[in-house]
This record gives C-alpha cells, sequence and structure tokens, in this order.
C-alpha cells in the first residue's frame, strides 16, 4: 500500500470529534476511493476492498474524539487502512489456523468439504501473497509454480537471462514464504 497523501483538513477532524455527521460525511466523500484504491491494492477483490472502507470508517466513527490528538491525518488514515488490511489477513489467518486445528482434533470426522474449503482458502491466501509480488516476478513465479515451466523455458517466454528468471524466483520465494509465516505459518 503506497502512502499517497489524501490532504485532509484537520478542521474537519475537529468538527468530526465533536460528533458533527456532516463533517464525517465530507471526509468519507473525500477519502473513500482512496482506501478503496488502497485495500484494493493489497486484496485485490473488490468485496473485501470494499468491507475494509466500511471498517476504517466504522474505526473513525467510533473513536472519533481521538482524532483531535492526530498530528498528520494522512499518515493517521493510511495507517488506519494498512492495519485494517493486515486485520483481515490476520483473520484469514486465524480462520484458517482453527480449521486445520479442528481437522487434527478429529481426523476420523474429518471430510472432503472441509479439505476441500481449506484448501480454496490456502489457494485464496497465496493468490493475495503472490499479487503482492512485483509484476515480473509474479509472472516468472506463476509461470514456474502453476505452468512448471524451467528457467529456460520462462527465460524464452519473457525475453530476459536465465539468471534473472533464477533472482526473480528466488526473491518471489523469499517474499511469499516471509507473509505466509507472517500471516500464521500456515504452510
Amino acid at each position: 500500500m503506497s502512502a499517497t497523501p489524501f490532504h485532509i483538513d484537520k478542521a474537519l477532524l475537529r468538527l468530526i470529534s465533536k460528533g458533527d455527521t456532516s463533517a464525517f460525511n465530507r471526509f468519507y466523500h473525500q477519502t473513500n476511493a482512496m482506501i478503496y484504491k488502497a485495500a484494493m491494492a493489497y486484496v485485490k477483490d473488490p468485496q473485501i476492498a470494499e468491507e475494509i472502507v466500511q471498517v476504517v470508517y466504522i474505526k473513525i466513527w467510533e473513536y472519533r474524539e481521538r482524532l483531535i490528538q492526530v498530528q498528520d491525518p494522512d499518515d493517521y488514515l493510511y495507517i488506519l487502512a494498512r492495519n485494517t488490511v493486515f486485520d483481515y489477513f490476520r483473520k484469514v489467518a486465524a480462520e484458517h489456523k482453527h480449521l486445520a486445528a479442528l481437522r487434527q482434533q478429529s481426523p476420523e470426522h474429518s471430510d472432503l468439504v472441509t479439505a476441500s474449503l481449506q484448501e480454496k482458502e490456502g489457494r485464496q491466501l497465496l493468490r493475495q501473497v503472490v499479487a503482492r509480488l512485483p509484476s515480473q516476478q509474479q509472472q516468472v513465479y506463476l509461470l514456474s509454480s502453476e505452468e512448471q515451466m524451467s528457467y529456460d523455458e520462462i527465460a524464452a517466454a519473457m525475453h530476459i537471462s536465465r539468471f534473472t528468471v533464477k533472482r526473480h524466483l528466488e526473491l518471489a520465494r523469499r517474499f511469499v514464504r516471509k507473509c505466509l509465516h507472517h500471516l500464521g505459518g500456515l504452510f
């Protein structure tokens, strides 16, 4: 999520902190598209991005009294949006971990539906992490993992050197492992 300035007026935040709903509506209309765009950069799902936007504004309204203390409104909103996205990823990871724990507790009662659901959630989480890779790393990673292409085949298809393919794949795998580990050590 890149820190794009929102250029928020502190006076508007003061009004919101006092419970002014019209100021909150103005604030929402000034900033919601940027928060949505920032959320989409991470989650790549319009419905989830929309939910994240709503959570951000619910938090702002619930803790509006604190807005008067905000020194840099742009940073505040950016950090709040970013943390809400990370909360979403942690929630998905925790749900996945919980399902896995339930499955381990009673493996004899585990059915194919539960296994399929877990696999689907794991693939979705992996897709979201891969979508955050730089475009060339993402393309190399997908060609290697999904198309099972060799370094030489990827290099030929992308018109880059074999060494570049190897480096992109190393960086992509390192990033994916780090993100998945950070999100709960699921894989």
